[in-house]
């Protein structure tokens, strides 16, 4: 019986830039969708199920892998009875590797990630991980250029930074750096988290612990929003707005109102053409007042003269405009308090719904004043 040796060849020990393909090489200097990138609060970035989704696509379904190297509880805090803050500090590293399975190169990265103001201790520790891994696996994949977000920390730039590298051969004159085409992709949309709500339980007792004077108003009582056309919507963060300002402004019934609407919008990071929308409505609306009043009928003017002496000053009398003033400080402040805690103004509305059964914006100076000092009470605690 003879047997026939069969010969393999052994692979190299190590692998370089020279063993990734012509293909992967085009796809790595290619400019980014610009429909991929997120906004976070003027921030621009990267989904990370989207990096690992392009990671497989570069490299294969085995031609990377992720490797975490430290996790570690940095802060847990109990920012109020059964609201939880929890902070991790991930570093993770990264392998790219041939289709052979020789590693070609290797990156370190480390993140912190936060679970804000969660009502499970459970979720606010599942959220901070998750979170702390994903940026700190973020952080290495830039490391291999545009389609991984390189570009984005020039200025949020969609546009390739990287154009060429020295040690792969240079495409011919006739020939463009493209990535290989591929279909459309679906929009890039956030992976979800827990929601942060309070039990209806819990917002009465909450409730009953201050006295406050005005009446209050459930969050089952806000008018429906209408939906909204793709320019209408404020680039804030990768979940979008957290409510609809235009159609708050439309609905507001007095210049106090619609303050606090733009003011909400400008601390959520609502774009400059999304603001001017807002002042238009603003503009419409006081145009069209005096038109209103005119039109409405004698009684209810007579009726509304008879209740005047109980009623708030008249909007535009120099005590309206101190009140506004007043209210605007008090709710800029509440969101300062907030962002030292790294919350969002949608998690500050989530404690304003569950003390006070309003949103922030809703809510009185007194009540205001007081959540303010709750929250600056919480990060000297966080400090300490």
């Amino acid at each position: 019986m003879t047997v026939i040796p069969l010969h393999r060849t052994a692979p190299a020990a190590t692998a370089g830039p020279a063993d990734l393909a012509v293909e992967q090489v085009k796809t790595l200097l290619a400019p980014i969708n610009p429909s991929r990138v997120q906004n976070l609060r003027g921030q621009s970035h990267l989904e990370a199920w989207d990096v690992r989704r392009w990671l497989n696509r570069v490299f294969g379904f085995a031609g990377w892998s992720d490797e975490t190297l430290e996790l570690a509880c940095v802060a847990q805090i109990e920012i109020k009875p059964g609201r939880w803050t929890v902070v991790y500090r991930a570093q993770v590293r990264l392998a790219v590797k041939t289709l052979d399975g020789r590693v070609i190169s290797t990156w370190d990265d480390a993140a912190m990630g936060d679970g804000i103001n969660q009502k499970s201790l459970g979720d606010a520790h599942d959220q901070a991980m998750k979170t702390a891994l994903s940026q700190a696996l973020k952080r290495c994949a830039v490391n291999l250029g545009d389609q991984f977000g390189l570009s984005l920390y020039n200025d949020g730039s969609r546009q390739a930074v990287g154009l060429w590298s020295a040690a792969h051969t240079a495409p011919k004159a006739a020939e463009t750096v493209e990535a290989p085409s591929v279909p459309d992709d679906a929009p890039v949309k956030p992976e979800p988290t827990p929601a942060v709500e309070a039990p209806a339980a819990e917002q009465q007792v909450r409730r009953s612990k201050r006295a406050e004077g005005g009446p209050r108003k459930s969050p089952q009582q806000t008018p429906p929003q209408r939906p909204r056309a793709v320019s209408d919507q404020p680039q804030t963060g990768p979940a979008g707005p957290s409510r609809d300002y235009l159609a708050d402004a439309q609905a507001a019934e007095s210049r106090e109102r619609f303050d606090q609407v733009r003011a909400a919008a400008v601390a959520e990071g609502a774009p400059q053409d999304y603001l001017d929308k807002l002042d238009a409505v603003a503009q419409q609306k006081e145009q069209t007042a005096p038109q209103q009043r005119a039109r409405a009928p004698r009684k209810a003017a007579t009726k509304k003269t008879a209740t005047r002496t109980t009623a708030p000053p008249t909007a535009g009398s120099p005590e309206a405009d101190a009140a506004r003033q007043q209210h605007g400080v008090a709710l800029a402040e509440l969101l300062a308090a907030g962002q030292t805690l790294t919350l969002s103004p949608s998690h500050v509305d989530d404690i304003a719904l569950a003390e006070t059964g309003s949103k922030a914006a809703d809510c009185t100076v007194e009540q205001l004043a007081a959540l303010t000092a709750d929250l600056r009470a919480a990060a000297e605690g966080a400090a300490a």
